[in-house]
């Protein structure tokens, strides 16, 4: 039977001056989050005032502080998926990406953490992976499921990742591999 590779990264056409005004909000975000101020005391006017936006702009295109951070995440996602359509071996070196997205994106992670925004990305990320398994012989109720858990499962990696940020990327790869269920092992034992 024929494998047919399907991608799975969403299409990178973004209107540029959407992204621009993303781009300044996130970088200033950044500033209030490298200054250790609290997410929470962060106010609309003062973001806009400080990202050199109108408060009509932002609201246009965002229903909360936090989705600035939301939105990045879905383009490091979306990266990510990009790698996984261009490696031709993507199944054997998922662990390998993984950890690579999350080692170059560890600021990124430590602010969705700041901002209470990772039970959204992980509804984003269980979106995708149901998209990106939706062809396996998996039971229909439990795709949900699984999907869930290895987004999770991914978040919780990252939160312990950046808890230890000297442990070295070789290890990082075996410990993933080791602790964070992969989708042919929750496959095999769904068909049981």
């Amino acid at each position: 039977m024929k494998i047919v590779k399907m991608p799975l990264a969403h299409d990178q056409h973004i209107d540029k001056r959407l992204r621009a005004t993303q781009n300044k909000l996130f970088v200033t975000l950044k500033t209030y989050f490298s200054t250790n101020q609290p997410f929470s005391t962060i106010r609309v006017g003062t973001l806009c005032k400080d990202a050199k936006i109108t408060r009509q702009t932002f609201y246009r295109h965002y229903g909360s502080i936090g989705e600035i951070i939301t939105v990045s995440c879905v383009r490091m996602i979306n990266q990510f998926l990009q790698k996984i359509d261009q490696a031709s071996n993507s199944s054997h070196i998922s662990a390998q990406l993984i950890v690579d997205a999350l080692l170059n994106h560890q600021t990124l992670l430590e602010m969705m953490f700041w901002s209470n925004e990772e039970d959204a990305v992980i509804q984003l990320m269980t979106g995708d992976i149901l998209r990106a398994y939706s062809f396996e012989d998996i039971h229909k109720t439990h795709k949900p499921f699984i999907a869930e858990l290895m987004a999770r499962s991914i978040i919780s990696f990252a939160q312990v990742l950046i808890k230890y940020p000297n442990t070295n990327k070789t290890d990082l790869i075996r410990i993933y591999k080791r602790m964070v269920p992969s989708s042919a092992i929750l496959v095999t034992e769904d068909k049981k």
